[in-house]
């Protein structure tokens, strides 16, 4: 099926987070840009360095994660009584992945010698509270990965042991993901920070395609998305080639990073025409998350994502 002739309740997908809109403006200004072109609606709170610095500083301090779930549900509520949405929309929560994350540790800050390891047992039990907690989940909720790509690659750039530093990601988002119940969906986001000094390239592609067979491989429930960020400045078909060596399941889709908000729908284009030479199915996407971005160009951008979408129909 080409991407042309796809459903529209399947073309865009949000990464990441937002800045701090209110919960029911996020998600009103998503519907009217988007419409029931939306996989699922994101994440209303940011999952960022600060939360991460709450829980360095006492796990009973942190804000836990069905907070931000039930925000984004009673969200979604609030958007399914003032407008018809279709079957099986759902609203995100945005999970950040345990890697080196006592780096977002300030001075004087008590950080357990094995932080990653604490903070994934956190994350498993805040999944599992959300589960028990909030019985809309099972209907209404999806679940986003955010793998922090960018940081493990520069990582392993220094770091000789780089297959122990993935290893011991792939083994945490591995439990994480097998935590959530097969009636939510789980996308997984490979995060190459927007706007931070992280230039991708085809050796990248590689890299992420192996990370994401390795971890289909390890997980024993389905992965629903795999989202793949691609760059400003792509020369030829050939930068996407590595991707071939991607090996979803059937059940899960490929989901490619190509809106950039600097050259719009035409530079938009141009990479997805040459995507599909080698990709002919795949939803659409920016690079990277809104949480970074001023909250003045938010419309534009969503907007940007739907005119990608209707020139892919033209």
């Amino acid at each position: 099926m080409a991407l042309d002739r796809l459903p529209q309740s399947t073309r865009i997908h949000l990464v990441g987070d937002f800045p701090r809109h209110t919960e029911c403006d996020i998600y009103e200004l998503c519907h009217a840009q988007l419409g029931n072109r939306l996989l699922y609606y994101p994440d209303t709170g940011i999952v960022d360095g600060e939360d991460i610095r709450t829980w360095l500083a006492g796990a009973d301090r942190a804000t836990g994660l069905s907070h931000h779930a039930r925000a984004s549900l009673e969200a979604l509520n609030a958007l399914k009584e003032a407008v018809a949405l279709p079957a099986g929309v759902r609203a995100s929560l945005s999970i950040l992945a345990a890697f080196q994350i006592s780096r977002f540790a300030k001075p004087g800050d008590r950080v357990q010698p094995d932080a990653d390891a604490a903070y994934a047992a956190w994350l498993m039990n805040e999944i599992k509270r959300v589960v028990t907690d909030i019985p809309s989940s099972a209907t209404d909720l999806a679940v986003q990965i955010k793998l922090p790509f960018a940081d493990l690659a520069e990582a392993a750039e220094s770091d000789a042991a780089d297959s122990a530093l993935a290893d011991a990601l792939l083994d945490s988002v591995t439990n994480i993901i097998d935590a959530v119940p097969e009636t939510i969906p789980v996308a997984v986001h490979m995060n190459c920070r927007d706007g931070a000094g992280f230039k991708i390239q085809p050796m990248h592609f590689t890299d992420m395609a192996e990370l994401s067979n390795r971890l289909q491989e390890r997980c024993v429930r389905r992965i629903d998305l795999v989202h793949i960020p691609v760059p400003l400045v792509v020369s030829d078909e050939s930068f996407f080639a590595p991707l071939r060596r991607l090996a979803l399941r059937s059940e899960s889709k490929l989901c490619l990073g190509l809106i950039h908000l600097s050259d719009g729908v035409e530079g938009a284009m141009r990479r997805i025409a040459l995507a599909r030479t080698g990709f002919p199915e795949f939803a659409l996407a920016a690079r990277s998350g809104f949480a970074a971005r001023e909250p003045a160009v938010i419309a534009d951008f969503l907007k940007l994502h739907a005119d990608v979408a209707l020139a892919c129909e033209s």
